[in-house]
């Protein structure tokens, strides 16, 4: 008796733990890479794979001669170069509530930003910050370059 039911309570913790380990909230996907890059998620640390989700407050990492594309849930997309660190501090996109916001932090390495509906909603709505600048994305297209920023992570 005392098997089966250690089993079934083990199987049970298993199962919630998957259940919540998937439920991110993702906001995104990551639809190229080349290279070595990895995401931190909290504390948790993920190698970039094709198809990854991207949630919010994720931090992207890419090495020397890697990039990452990255398409957003408003069909913006986000192509990041070599050594890059960017962290997507905020995003927000429903258009039922008529709610959108996308702030991105790029705190080295080089992005370049093609907008997708955010920008369309809400003029004001996507902006990205770095170390000595704020952007606001009032086109279509944005390039930023960074240099410096301090070691890989």
């Amino acid at each position: 008796m005392n098997r089966k039911y250690l089993y079934l309570v083990s199987l049970l913790v298993f199962n919630c733990a998957t259940v919540f380990a998937a439920d991110i909230d993702p906001v995104g996907r990551i639809k190229t890479v080349s290279g070595s890059a990895f995401v931190h998620r909290g504390t948790d640390k993920f190698t970039v794979k094709l198809g990854m989700k991207i949630a919010r407050s994720d931090t992207v990492y890419t090495g020397k001669q890697s990039s990452v594309g990255i398409v957003f849930d408003d069909n913006s997309t986000l192509a990041l170069g070599s050594d890059t660190k960017f962290e997507l501090s905020r995003y927000e996109f429903n258009v039922l509530e008529k709610k959108a916001g996308f702030v991105g932090r790029i705190s080295r390495g080089s992005m370049v930003f093609l907008s997708g509906l955010i920008a369309k909603m809400n003029a004001d709505a996507t902006r990205f910050e770095t170390p000595a600048a704020v952007a606001g994305v009032r086109g279509t297209k944005l390039a930023i370059k960074v240099d410096g920023g301090g070691e890989n992570e």
